[in-house]
């Protein structure tokens, strides 16, 4: 007998689900005088008489004296379903730790859509049996990536693992114009101060929902059409435990914290850095060298949104940063200091100051005579001493993440090169003609025609990046001729392939993602040949068969 759920099954449901700080809600607003919107916590005494100081008195919530932060209840989850008002959560707990981790990918240029990169993250984190759940945002242009845990773990373990995949995915690339990757959630590894951390809305909204947005999406539609029955997945969520990501960052040997290489990377979409990394800016200095700041400060009775915002997240992060910030907001007509504190709090729980690329991509016509365009990577550094920064490439070809994951193959990747490298290679030189339009596809990605759409092309381009990147350890594994040249070559292989055998050599029949029905998604058809290699022996003299592949 099916049981069928009730509104209160829903609800706690939901709120075991997305797990936050319940202690305080922060509720999505906007301004009926400026159209301006953001978040805010709900507060038991907001325009009460005699209590809420933001009345006439120019006091912030953050210190007002009166602030009575409502907890999280029943009836607040109930009219988000509803579609009542729009709830978020701080997903990171005052003891580091979280229930969930997410990622966040936009379409920044409004013609980059970030379907190909959800793809390829859910890919692999399949890949690496850490399940993911994708839902659309409220606008209908972006997605939150999910990964649920079944019980507390250390934010910083999470934050360094899904940092990890999404390199992994190569949704960070060294272009970031060409990545829609834009934050995580949390977006710290620890509490400072009494903020709160990042939040992110909670999925389920009403009016949203009834345009398909902020529900879990089919990964058999290609993450286009959601779920018929959100509440059967909401009760099948797989969790993960703590031990899934020491697995992971065992086996990838993964700082347990980002490191200044790794935030370098992340810095590239987000800004972000340890807050102690830098002394705070002079944001004189930075309005004298940076000709946008300086428009933001000179125009800011007539200063738009996006600019504002701009310059509240570099502003609130120089010398007297909440002060300023309010002073360089006054001047605008409707100005509010309640709504000046919301939009600083939530600019400071950002990653981190816009940088310049982003910057010309919003408001570039301040950017075209600037002397320091390609040199820094945003404005904010300008206020500091030249000595505190230097410039950066943003690069994948050194540090830590380059030894410790790119040019690191995990157990899966070593069984596919040890079982399927002459075959990857024959087809990767030309050496063997491509008879399916798996192979034709492997082919393409070889030659850097197509993307990788499967694990076999992702291990094999790893593979050779890690050929590519330092010089490999000789085994004195057969000498092969390669018919394209009738050069005879001896195979090289790095040194954590060490003991890889030879013998049983699988022929796959595997499909290219747009290929795959939903049965064969995540199985591949494999047809196991006699063990026939010896010393010396080369893949043409083999008498297994392929199947598809």
């Amino acid at each position: 007998m099916v049981r069928v759920m009730t509104k209160f099954d829903k609800i706690k449901l939901f709120r075991e689900i997305f797990k936050g700080r319940e202690d305080v809600v922060p509720r999505h607003w906007i301004s009926a005088k400026t159209g301006r919107s953001g978040y805010s916590p709900i507060c038991r005494n907001e325009w009460q008489y005699l209590r809420c100081q933001k009345r006439g008195m120019k006091v912030t919530c953050a210190a007002c004296e009166n602030k009575a932060y409502m907890p999280l209840s029943d009836s607040l989850i109930y009219d988000h379903f509803m579609g009542k008002h729009i709830l978020g959560v701080y997903p990171l707990f005052s003891d580091n730790t979280c229930y969930f981790i997410a990622a966040d990918f936009d379409n920044h240029k409004k013609n980059l859509s970030p379907l190909h990169d959800i793809r390829a993250f859910y890919e692999v984190c399949q890949l690496q049996e850490i399940p993911c759940y994708i839902l659309r945002s409220k606008s209908g242009t972006g997605y939150h990536a999910f990964i649920f845990f079944e019980g507390p773990v250390p934010a910083r373990k999470a934050r360094v693992v899904i940092f990890a995949l999404l390199q992994e995915a190569e949704v960070i690339k060294d272009n970031m114009e060409l990545s829609s990757f834009d934050r995580l959630f949390p977006n710290q590894d620890k509490l400072s101060g009494k903020g709160f951390g990042n939040l992110i809305a909670l999925p389920f909204q009403g009016k949203a929902a009834k345009n398909g947005h902020t529900l879990f999406l089919n990964p058999d539609s290609g993450f286009i059409t959601p779920y018929k029955n959100q509440w059967d997945i909401l009760a099948g969520i797989q969790k993960n435990t703590v031990s899934v990501l020491d697995d992971l960052i065992s086996e990838w040997n993964l700082s347990q914290t980002l490191t200044g290489d790794e935030n370098s990377q992340l810095a590239e979409y987000t800004g972000y850095s340890p807050k102690s990394a830098y002394p705070l800016s002079d944001f004189q200095r930075v309005a004298e060298e940076c000709a946008f700041i300086a428009h933001c400060r000179d125009d800011a009775k007539t200063l738009s949104e996006p600019d504002w915002y701009i310059l509240l997240t570099i502003a609130a992060r120089c010398k007297d940063g909440r002060q300023l910030s309010h002073k360089l907001s006054e001047p605008y007509p409707e100005y509010t200091p309640e709504e000046t504190e919301a939009k600083i709090r939530h600019a400071l729980d950002s990653p981190g100051p816009y940088c310049c690329r982003t910057i010309q991509r919003i408001n570039g016509r301040y950017c075209k005579t600037c002397k320091h365009i390609g040199k820094v990577k945003s404005p904010i550094v300008l206020g500091r001493k030249k000595t505190t920064y230097q410039e950066n490439t943003g690069r994948f070809h050194t540090g830590s993440i380059v030894r410790h994951l790119h040019y690191q193959l995990t157990s899966k990747e070593k069984e596919l090169i040890g079982k399927h490298y002459k075959f990857y290679r024959s087809l990767d030189k030309g050496s063997r003609i491509p008879r399916t339009e798996a192979q034709k596809h492997f082919q393409w990605v070889c030659q850097g025609q197509r993307h990788p759409s499967s694990s076999h092309e992702r291990a094999y381009l790893k593979y050779k990046k890690i050929q590519a990147a330092q010089k490999p350890v000789q085994y004195g594994y057969p000498e092969i001729q390669s018919a394209q040249s009738g050069v005879r070559e001896t195979i090289l292989w790095p040194a954590d392939l060490k003991g890889v055998r030879w013998h049983d050599f699988f022929m796959l029949d595997y499909k290219t993602a747009s290929d795959k029905t939903s049965s064969e998604k995540s199985e591949l058809q494999i047809a196991h040949s006699k063990d026939i290699y010896g010393s010396g022996r080369n893949d043409s003299k083999c008498t297994g068969h392929i199947s598809g592949f």
